[in-house]
This record gives C-alpha cells, structure tokens and sequence, in this order.
C-alpha cells in the first residue's frame, strides 16, 4: 500500500495503525507529508466504479463552498489484492452537536444550483455527470428534463432488482400515481443533493459541519431529507435551520414518505426481506 501512495505523489508515507469501515467498504489511516489520508478499501467486483461516483460526488460537493467534505485525491486499484481504494483527506470526526449549522449547509449546498441559474454554470437538467452508488448498488443518473420522470427511473431500478411478486404487482399502479404528489408544488429546479445523507454520514470537524459518504446528483432538494427521516439522527435544530433557509412546501410529508421509499428499497435489495415489510407499507400507504 505505501509504495502505491508513493506513486500517487505522497512521499512519505507510515501506517498509523488506525481504521475503520462500515458494512461496505473499510478503511485505514495514513500520514503522510501532505497530512493525514483516510484510504478506503473494497475486494468486490464494481468497487472502481462506486469509488468513482464517490470521488466525483465529493468534489463536487466541495467546488459549491457550502459544507465541508473530505477533499478526494484519486482512485485506483488496490494494491493488496483485488478491488479498488479511495484515497482521501483524513479529518478528526466528532458527532456533530451543533445540528442547526449542518442543516444551514444543507440548505445552501441545495440552493447553490439555483442561485447560478442564468449563467454558463446553471443545470438545467436531472441527473449526474457519472453513475454514483448508493450503497454498493448503482445509480445510472441518466440526465432527464423532468424531475417526477428521472425519480420513478430510479425507483424502477430499485424494484427490477428485487424480483419480488407483491411489489412488481403493486409498481405498476404505484407508478403511474408518482406524479400526483408533485402537483401543488412550482417548478422544481435541480439541486445538488449529498444522495445518502443519514446521520452515520455527518459529523463536525473543529466544529464545522462535515458530510461524507456522497452518492451525488442534481435532483429535488427534499430528496436528502427522505433518509434523513428514515434513520433519525437529526434533531429539531436541524430541521429549524434547514427550513428556515428552504420552507416546507405544500405536501411535504408525502413525499418525505415517497423519497424514504428509495431508501427502503435499496436496503432491501442490499440486505434482504428485513426491509420489505417497511418497503411494502409505504406503497401501500401512499396508494
């Protein structure tokens, strides 16, 4: 491993010992002359391309100025066996206390976007420029015009991987319905949202908001708090902050309920029929 970084331009380069992981990939501390490196590790088939969408999900979060992030450096093959590492800054990670301050990034990363809207920078369109993953599972972020469209694509990918008979029965019904909690809203324009933004994935560093673990694409702002939701984690300081910044709009708790959906069904395609019950309730409750 050192003799890889080495190559990549850290020239000194010790172990320090420490790590860390979660259920996907793991990890490992470095020093080095350009600081601390945290260097994430995954054996499995595909790792390149979700450290891809990792590492061009966080600069991109990092370009706004928004919210902090662990810079990124490079991706590139493991050189201790098969798979891929990622290779990023290392930041000393507390859990966050000051909440009203990460839900004020939160709320400026998503108005980011909008707030170049006329110039050569604006999005227009949703989607992302590379495939991210959520999770282990791939996000294929075709750009589309249409928000409601680009969102069911994605909840179509979710259950043609689960094969399951109630849910393929339930979809069809489910799908053509999406549209409906949409209606009492104005347009919707893309925002830059983190894509995985659970309270496992936020901490503060010197007593700055810092997020992670970014499955990124230009989407609808209330999107990242469909999750957000799901696990708990966030008080209310959070929510004040954020929807000060960005109000609730008309129909909000529906489609909270309709974003945690994705959520669940990528939980039940990544760690079996634990998460189908919830999956199933929410269709059934939002049909």
């Amino acid at each position: 491993m050192e003799e890889c970084l080495r190559k990549l331009g850290f020239e000194i380069v010790k172990r320090t010992g420490c790590g860390g992981g979660g259920c996907i990939s793991q990890g490992e501390v470095f020093s080095t002359d350009k600081g601390k490196i945290f260097v994430k590790k995954n054996t499995k088939k595909g790792a390149d391309l979700m450290f891809e969408g990792e590492l061009k999900s966080l600069q991109e979060i990092e370009s706004t100025n928004t919210i902090k992030v662990p810079h990124p450096y490079a991706v590139t093959d493991n050189p201790e066996g098969p798979g891929s590492i990622l290779i990023m800054e290392y930041l000393d990670m507390k859990y966050i206390t000051n909440q009203s301050s990460l839900g004020t990034a939160l709320a400026n990363l998503h108005l980011h976007n909008s707030r170049r809207d006329g110039s050569a920078d604006y999005i227009n369109k949703f989607g992302f420029h590379t495939q991210t993953c959520c999770g282990f599972l791939p996000q294929s972020n075709v750009w589309q015009d249409n928000w409601v469209n680009y969102y069911t694509a994605k909840l179509q990918e979710q259950v043609d991987r689960l094969q399951d008979k109630e849910s393929s029965e339930l979809w069809p019904q489910f799908k053509a319905r999406i549209g409906d909690y949409f209606e009492e809203i104005p347009e919707i324009k893309p925002s830059l949202v983190h894509g995985d933004l659970w309270s496992g994935n936020a901490a503060q560093c010197n007593g700055e908001p810092v997020v992670f673990d970014a499955a990124c694409f230009y989407g609808h702002d209330e999107y990242d708090l469909g999750i957000a939701k799901m696990f708990g984690g966030f008080d209310k300081d959070f929510y004040s902050a954020y929807h000060a910044i960005i109000p609730k709009q008309p129909g909000f708790e529906q489609r909270n309920k309709l974003y945690q959906l994705f959520h669940q069904l990528n939980h039940w395609n990544h760690f079996g029929s634990g998460y189908r019950a919830s999956s199933l309730r929410i269709i059934k409750d939002l049909m």
